[in-house]
């Protein structure tokens, strides 16, 4: 009937019956050491040999029960620390265990009792009664256990003590009763509170597991979104050169490889003439396209608007030419979209390594020119990079050698992009952008700034641009005192180990204050060298600038560089806000609810429709910077435009202006 009983009141949880047992198991070796050296006082302990071989064999078997008891204890615990959860059977071995030795405790107190010395029998009942006591202590983890132990121990002897005839022993029997009581119901108490607290701590964990879980899959989610384009759900541009890099590291002597740079030709007049809609749908079946056509586990990106990036392996069953034929023939398909039948065509550029070139920047800029080719005029269904597209790489270094002269030639120039506050509509900020005149032509940043990083050009083109927006902003403050400069700043101006010195010194040249100077730095800045960038950027914090993350959510390095930062402003993708009403919400929804927790601020970048600008504004962003409110601007455009929108006008008033 105990088994049964046992069974029935056992702990369901295998955990929270574990904890159990672990407390009993644990808490046996100080008892079963009591246990031997009181039984082994009394039944050697003094020189009554009435009953001396009655006692020796009571200890003999009282002892094999201990050494079962010691066996069991040292196999469980042996089993627990490999991490075996126990299970019933070991709840109801160690019951028995501790059950039987309160019995032969009974059985000497009844047996012996007649045939004790008064010093024995006060020694006796003391030991027990000591037991009793700790007991409840030590059995806690099972409230029936813990209180049967108590009363065998007790109430046989107290019951003998009464009856036994002889005054002197009835008031201890009373005594000892009665203390038999009070032990159960301080066992009682025991047990329940250790249950308690079991059932709290297996709670607790279950609910720090549970959050945990939910963190680790929002993260991977953010992770996911931040590594793949939101529409096409391929990958974004730097997950991509991440893989390819990756792949030229495993690269075999028997396999080439190469990029085919693709863009669509057609698309943009598709996208303008039908909507944003049509030609993302667009997007997403040219997408699906390439994967189909892609068949030899190639790696697909979208490289930015209508342009895709693949790398694929040649073998002497796969060649490059007819993926490329593949791919003109897919796309070349009529796409249905869910209101119109739209041609595509496509122009495809193919680099080879290692004929071509030897890195993965180096092959897609060869693809991509290749590509270019092909679009302005060549023919076939794809154009091979070859020696006659050599000759626009010579104009590439004929536009290195001038950027390199171009601050001492006087041809740079800055043009300012406004940062809106969203919840009054105000100038907050202004973005410092740089241009160049260049030969009577206007150079495209996107070309040059590569350009003067590779010739080492960009660090005083870099301290120029500071010094020159410390400058415009010292004009730009007897206008607007709080207005905020925000300034890009390349991985190689931080090569330079007295940079953070020199901008200090530039700003306090022109009695700017720190904190009205943003440096706005890319996620891509920290893949190398992190921890000594991470140490440049808390220098520049320390004394007060302000710190942008830019184009967040494009790299893979988003999430250690704002939990190893304390950043202050984190820019969200301009890829993210076109495709805003996709999947990019899903990252704007992500990032601000990280802005709660990590103290920062967010701007959405390529705002250029008043939807996108009122959704965002309803998610909280706060701040908005795009072609909705204002292209980049001269520095005179600018001063007019901080004239004509004074501090008390009103947001819908700016917007009405900015879309004027």
């Amino acid at each position: 009937m105990l088994t049964v009983y046992m069974l029935m009141t056992a702990q369901a949880d295998p955990q929270i019956l574990n904890d159990h047992l672990k407390l009993l198991y644990r808490s046996a070796i100080p008892g079963i050491a009591v246990t031997i050296v009181a039984s082994a006082g009394l039944a050697f302990g003094f020189e009554n040999h009435s009953a001396t071989n009655d006692k020796l064999l009571w200890w003999l078997c009282l002892s094999g029960l201990i050494l079962l008891r010691s066996f069991d204890t040292f196999f469980w615990l042996k089993r627990a620390n490999k991490g075996i959860l126990g299970s019933q059977n070991d709840l109801y071995r160690y019951s028995a265990g501790a059950i039987l030795t309160a019995c032969f405790w009974a059985f000497f107190c009844l047996f012996f009792y007649n045939k004790l010395s008064i010093e024995e029998l006060f020694s006796t009942l003391v030991i027990v009664s000591a037991m009793a006591g700790g007991a409840a202590t030590i059995l806690s983890g099972n409230k029936l256990v813990s209180q049967t132990y108590t009363l065998l121990l007790l109430a046989p002897f107290s019951i003998q003590m009464i009856v036994g005839g002889n005054p002197a022993h009835q008031m201890l029997g009373y005594l000892g009763l009665a203390y038999a009581f009070v032990m159960f119901s301080i066992a009682k108490t025991a047990a329940n509170f250790t249950e308690h607290s079991i059932k709290l701590r297996n709670e607790h964990n279950q609910l720090l597991k549970s959050m945990e879980q939910q963190v680790i899959q929002r993260t991977q989610k953010i992770i996911e979104l931040s590594q793949h384009d939101p529409l096409t759900h391929l990958l974004n541009r730097r997950a991509f050169i991440e893989n390819a890099n990756h792949q030229f590291t495993q690269i075999k002597y028997d396999i080439n490889y190469a990029i085919f740079f693709l863009d669509l030709d057609g698309f943009k007049q598709a996208n303008d003439n039908f909507g944003h809609n049509v030609g993302d749908e667009v997007l997403i079946e040219v997408a699906k396209r390439i994967k189909q056509a892609c068949q030899h586990d190639e790696i697909i990106c979208r490289w930015g608007g209508d342009e895709f990036i693949i790398m694929a392996h040649q073998t002497s069953h796969y060649r490059f030419e007819e993926l490329a034929i593949i791919l003109k023939k897919c796309i070349n398909i009529p796409i249905l979209t869910s209101q119109h039948v739209i041609d595509m065509d496509c122009s495809i550029g193919i680099a080879m390594y290692p004929e071509h070139g030897q890195s993965i920047s180096d092959l897609i800029s060869l693809a991509d020119l290749s590509m270019y080719s092909r679009k302005e005029g060549g023919s076939g269904d794809y154009v091979m990079f070859s020696s006659q597209l050599k000759q626009k790489i010579k104009y590439e270094i004929h536009l290195s050698k001038g950027i390199a002269q171009a601050v001492s030639d006087k041809l740079l120039h800055l043009v300012f992009q406004p940062i809106i506050e969203s919840s009054t509509g105000n100038i907050a900020c202004v973005e410092a952008l740089l241009r160049w005149d260049f030969e009577g032509a206007l150079i495209s940043p996107e070309v040059f700034i590569p350009l003067a990083e590779k010739n080492g050009a960009i660090k005083e083109i870099g301290y120029w641009v500071i010094e020159e927006s410390m400058r415009k902003l010292s004009a730009l403050h007897e206008l607007n005192q709080g207005l905020k400069i925000s300034i890009n700043v390349s991985i190689i101006q931080f090569e330079d180990i007295n940079f953070v010195n020199k901008v200090h010194n530039i700003v306090n040249q022109h009695n700017i204050n720190p904190r009205d100077v943003h440096i706005e730095i890319t996620e891509s800045l920290f893949s190398k060298d992190k921890l000594k960038l991470i140490n440049m950027v808390k220098g520049l914090q320390a004394l007060g600038f302000m710190i942008s993350i830019d184009d967040f959510g494009t790299g893979y390095s988003s999430l250690s560089v704002i939990q190893d930062l304390d950043i202050n402003f984190v820019k969200i993708d301009r890829s993210f806000i076109t495709n805003l009403q996709i999947n990019g919400i899903d990252i704007v929804k992500a990032v601000m609810v990280m802005s709660h927790g990590l103290g920062y601020q967010v701007i959405a970048e390529g705002v250029e429709n008043q939807q996108q600008a009122t959704t965002l504004t309803t998610l909280g962003i706060h701040y908005l910077q795009g072609y909705l409110f204002d292209k980049p601007l001269e520095f005179e455009v600018l001063k007019q435009r901080l004239l004509s929108r004074p501090d008390e006008q009103d947001s819908p008033a700016l917007l009405s202006s900015a879309n004027s």
